[in-house]
């Protein structure tokens, strides 16, 4: 009986101590999780104080890849010889090179908000490459993203093959389909309705004559924004 009782007393004991290991197990996992990362991050800020660190040494650290710079959004088109180019850094310090073409066209500074900015960028006659690079402590990173801008300074094409000036419908002609050309990468307007262009640059539109004299506004716009436009007057007689 004596060792029977023994017995029962050594087996509480042993689920109380195994209650108790699992009580701390549970509340070592909830600090973990609770109170963990702020913890880790708090001594990796005394390790970098005590080892003369600071944040921005792990910024513009350069024992690893250099991040290259972002540009901002370009137009696709521009009518002017000179653009203005700016974008983003992961970094406060440094350099950046522009290439235009595959030509270094400039460099600048980046300034402490890690921005950048080129003004007065020339551009040759049709289309440009632009990218940029970022030059740290004697490294230097990837090209950015390309960036393609098409410089045109001269009109559009635009030729109206169908109807003609001065041209005179009748009955069943009530409806015609006006015709013509154009630059391939060129939108064409109607009376202010879009035209059907293309890849030859070939346009057409439906258009419904009044009675009387009609006027024809055919208008061509380049991706630049430049204009041609060319205007007829047709009449129409029942």
């Amino acid at each position: 009986m004596p060792e029977s009782r023994l017995a029962r007393r050594s087996i509480k004991q042993s689920k109380k101590q195994l209650y108790i290991s699992l009580a701390g197990i549970a509340l070592v996992l909830f600090l973990a999780i609770n109170f963990g990362p702020g913890l880790i991050g708090s001594a990796g800020v005394v390790i970098d104080k005590l080892t003369g660190k600071s944040s921005q040494d792990n910024v513009i650290k350069t024992g690893g890849q250099i991040q290259p710079p972002s540009l901002d959004p370009l137009p696709q088109a521009t009518p002017s010889a000179t653009i203005t180019v700016s974008g983003k850094t992961n970094y406060p310090t440094g350099t950046v090179e522009l290439f235009v073409n595959n030509s270094l066209s400039d460099q600048t500074a980046i300034d402490n908000n890690q921005i950048f900015k080129f003004t007065g960028v020339s551009l040759s006659s049709g289309n440009n490459v632009i990218k940029a690079r970022i030059v740290l402590n004697d490294q230097k990173s990837d090209f950015s993203g390309e960036a393609d801008i098409n410089y045109s300074k001269s009109a559009p094409k635009l030729d109206v093959s169908f109807p003609s000036d001065k041209q005179n419908f009748t009955k069943s002609d009530q409806q015609i389909t006006v015709k013509g050309t154009t630059d391939t990468d060129n939108s064409v307007t109607v009376n202010g309705f879009i035209a059907i262009v293309d890849y030859q640059g070939n346009f057409t539109y439906d258009l419904s004559l009044n009675q009387g004299d009609n006027k024809v506004a055919v208008i061509a716009t380049s991706p630049s924004g430049q204009t041609t436009e060319k205007d007829l007057t047709v009449s129409y007689s029942q």
